[in-house]
């Protein structure tokens, strides 16, 4: 029997029992990618001209430069990888986002353009984090994890 940490559990179960389309980030990005791969071609799979187009523009908005968008993976940051794991999520047009810390390889000047994008996100977003901003710019209902358990933060 394989012990998962609890949010990883809950991912997994999610994941196998839901309809919806659903995408995890979780905290070690290199388990759901292939390092060899380039941001492009993570990105985008079926070839199509306008697809790879709007690969490129989505790249260029999370501020990309063009040589990161064909280095491998492997050369990138772990804030460069996150935001290819949230953009692949929204490419794919997930309507939950599972995702584990997800500003902690953020820089204080990325972390705000993340919070945007996830702020504007239509679907449902379930969360770790500590970051105070984050939860504060994107949280609408907050559950924190006190010694009693877990509580509905007001």
């Amino acid at each position: 029997m394989v012990i998962l940490p609890q949010f990883k559990k809950l991912s997994y179960e999610l994941l196998l029992h839901s309809s919806l389309k659903i995408g995890y980030m979780p905290q070690n990005y290199e388990d759901l990618l292939d390092l060899s791969k380039t941001p492009i071609t993570f990105l985008e799979t079926t070839g199509n001209k306008e697809a790879i187009t709007k690969a490129f523009t989505h790249l260029g908005s999370m501020k990309f430069t063009s040589d990161e968008m064909h280095h491998p993976m492997e050369k990138l940051s772990g804030g460069q990888k996150a935001k290819l794991l949230l953009l692949k999520m929204i490419l794919d047009q997930c309507e939950v986002l599972i995702l584990d810390e997800p500003t902690r390889n953020f820089s204080p000047l990325t972390t705000p353009v993340l919070c945007q994008a996830l702020s504007a996100f239509e679907g449902v977003i379930i969360s770790i984090s500590h970051d105070r901003r984050y939860l504060n710019e994107v949280a609408t209902v907050i559950y924190e994890l006190t010694p009693v358990g877990l509580t509905k933060r007001k």
